[in-house]
């Protein structure tokens, strides 16, 4: 279910796992498709493939979310969702950037914020929005 490369410090998750309980890794973390983690994230990079559930908080400084992901909380410097997230919030304090049809209740950030395409965003906070359709 879970493998750890401690040459290049990567801790890798084969998809459809379920994980039941908090997750801290020094390092990046990358998760197949239709993972579940029932607690939080905590790690240097995050990278969630397609279809993933995080009931926790993310806390990392780089989050890549997988298209159609479903999320809690993201606390990160730098925020990329794919396609088709649905999410509750979003803290940033670097760049966030967000793709076609997600559900997000909330953003914030200190820097840019980047929406792609038609997304639905409740509440929105940063130095300058940028929302455009490809």
């Amino acid at each position: 279910m879970m493998l750890i490369n401690k040459d290049k410090n990567i801790l890798i998750i084969k998809k459809n796992a379920t994980i039941t309980k908090n997750l801290r890794f020094n390092g990046k973390i990358v998760a197949g498709a239709n993972c579940c983690f029932l607690g939080s994230i905590e790690c240097e990079e995050l990278y969630l493939a397609k279809g993933c559930d995080v009931c926790g908080e993310i806390i990392c400084k780089k989050a890549v979310i997988g298209a159609f992901t479903r999320f809690n909380v993201i606390k990160a410097e730098d925020v990329l969702v794919l396609k088709g997230c649905i999410g509750n919030k979003i803290i940033a304090k670097g760049d966030v950037r967000i793709a076609g049809e997600c559900v997000i209740k909330d953003v914030s950030t200190e820097n840019y914020l980047l929406i792609e395409g038609n997304s639905k965003i409740g509440k929105m906070n940063a130095r300058r929005i940028i929302a455009y359709e490809m």
